[in-house]
């Protein structure tokens, strides 16, 4: 029985083998294209919503005051405006990125080993919680994934085959990654480590005579190809336009990075874990994100297991597959994160060590990882993506909002009503829903604060310092995430009254 049933197997397996990646696109546009709307905006969501209705200038100077290169607001606006900017829209362009990114991700992987390994690499990339999860974000960063992907496939390509359209091709795509975001610019330094492996791996030290000729040697491989040189140069002039406005952003020296912790180095294995297991969704405006918790099991506990499997796996990998390719892999995952971690640790203000930033490593690691499950049989495959299935299935999710997706279908309720909102994150993410002319900041804990600087919000921001404003307005509400059960010195809840609640997004008025 076991026998016929194994026999049945092998036979499909051989019939529909050349059409699984098919399938994988198809799981990947399945668990991508579904619930984009299931959830509100975040702040930095929202900055790209309230960004994109602008108009074209007045976007690229918000993006240019928010310290990013242009290309995905310049894209997305294009995109967006087929669906009225709204959160479907916004979002699907994510996710369409984020099905491309898994078909480049194929071709990297089958290029630099088999497509058994991509296989394995693009299953592992369509059903990560990390990955599903930046498709489903209106962010730049699977535009960013996808650019480098591709790239990184034609740079193979070119290491492979010596054909210069190759490295033209890499050097289109590593300018097209630097304009999404300037990660791109960091990543695009890893070729030239990866390029040098490759070299050193073609000398035969035999030829070189003594030690003399073997530094001649060396040098020879070490220095840039007119290939290299000109897929560079390609790049920079991709990048050129922009250059200037770099040139500025850096002069800045990380002014709108506070936000983010100082790096240590065991910050590396924290950052595997989110690749594996993802961070909370949308919840992140205040801070660092942090892994998501799986039930049950401490974070202390997957980080060694982590540790422990990837450095068994990276010395196992060493001795089976060609050393210069492994060794690759690794530059293009873990160096790059190596490379942030050294920046944001020795350049003082220059903190970049962030999980959503390293989006591209992730894809690198799946990689590693699928190169890992190839040397494994069927069964024990089959056993792996089990674990790993139910142990994605322990992560306990965040309470996400959800009312202002809800209350966006009944604003008509409230045509004749001003909006008032409590502090500056909750005003971007209303000012994306409801526009700018119904609101009016007050900042329930500091009045005083004027966060008119800030590139979403502008300097034509409505916004009082009294109390009273708010009280004796007679069209007033006021808009809340959270319930106003509690007084401090610049706000009393007395007379007010909830007058309707969307999820979590509660609507206040005052008694008259």
């Amino acid at each position: 029985m076991f026998k016929q049933f194994k026999e049945e197997l092998i036979k499909l397996h051989t019939q529909y083998h050349r059409h699984y990646i098919w399938l994988i696109l198809a799981l990947a546009v399945a668990n991508r294209f579904t619930g984009l709307v299931r959830r509100d905006f975040w702040y930095d969501e929202a900055f790209t919503g309230v960004a994109v209705k602008e108009k074209f200038w007045d976007m690229i100077m918000m993006t240019i005051n928010d310290v990013h290169p242009p290309l995905y607001y310049m894209a997305l606006k294009g995109f967006a405006f087929f669906f009225d900017y709204s959160v479907f829209g916004i979002r699907l362009f994510s996710a369409i990125f984020g099905v491309l990114a898994i078909w480049a991700l194929y071709l990297l992987a089958k290029e630099l080993f088999s497509k058994k390994v991509a296989l394995y690499a693009s299953l592992v990339a369509t059903i990560s919680p990390f990955a599903i999860q930046y498709s489903q974000e209106a962010r730049m960063y699977m535009m960013l994934v996808f650019f480098i992907l591709i790239g990184a496939y034609f740079f193979v390509k070119g290491l492979q085959a010596g054909v210069k359209k190759y490295f033209l091709l890499w050097g289109l795509f590593t300018g097209l990654s630097m304009l999404t975001h300037y990660m791109g610019i960091i990543f695009s330094a890893v070729y030239a480590l990866v390029f040098v492996t490759w070299r050193v791996s073609e000398i035969d030290w035999s030829q070189g005579g003594g030690v003399l000729g073997k530094i001649k040697l060396l040098l020879k491989k070490v220095l840039p190809t007119k290939e290299i040189l000109l897929g560079y140069g390609v790049a920079f002039l991709v990048f050129l336009p922009w250059l200037k406005m770099f040139i500025y952003h850096v002069s800045m020296k990380g002014s709108n990075l506070s936000w983010v912790k100082t790096a240590n180095f065991g910050d590396i294995v924290v950052n595997l874990q989110m690749f594996l297991f993802g961070t909370p969704l949308g919840e992140m405006s205040s801070g660092m994100p942090q892994p998501n918790e799986l039930r049950g099991i401490s974070h202390l506990s997957i980080r060694m297991a982590i540790a422990m499997l990837f450095g068994i796996g990276i010395v196992y990998l060493l001795r089976k597959e060609k050393k210069e390719k492994v060794i690759s892999l690794l530059i293009f995952s873990t160096g790059f994160m190596f490379i942030i971690y050294v920046l944001s640790a020795t350049l003082p203000d220059q903190q970049y060590f962030v999980a959503r930033y390293l989006l591209p490593a992730a894809y690198f690691i799946f990689i590693f990882i699928g190169l890992w499950l190839s040397r494994l049989r069927g069964f024990a495959v089959a056993i792996v993506f089990v674990i790993y299935l139910g142990l994605s299935s322990l992560i306990i999710p965040l309470k996400n909002s959800q009312g202002y997706n809800e209350m966006v279908l009944h604003l008509d309720k409230y045509k004749n009503n001003h909006f008032y909102i409590l502090n500056a994150f909750d005003y971007v993410i209303t000012k994306y829903y409801f526009g700018a002319d119904r609101l009016t900041l007050f900042n329930y804990d500091w009045p005083g604060y004027n966060p008119a600087y800030w590139a979403a919000i502008g300097q034509g921001l409505e916004r009082t310092e009294n109390y009273e404003d708010l009280k004796n307005d007679p069209k007033a509400l006021i808009i809340s995430n959270k319930a106003l059960n509690r007084d401090n010195q610049y706000f009393s809840t007395q007379g007010l009254v909830l007058v309707d609640q969307y999820a979590n997004i509660l609507i206040y008025r005052f008694e008259r």
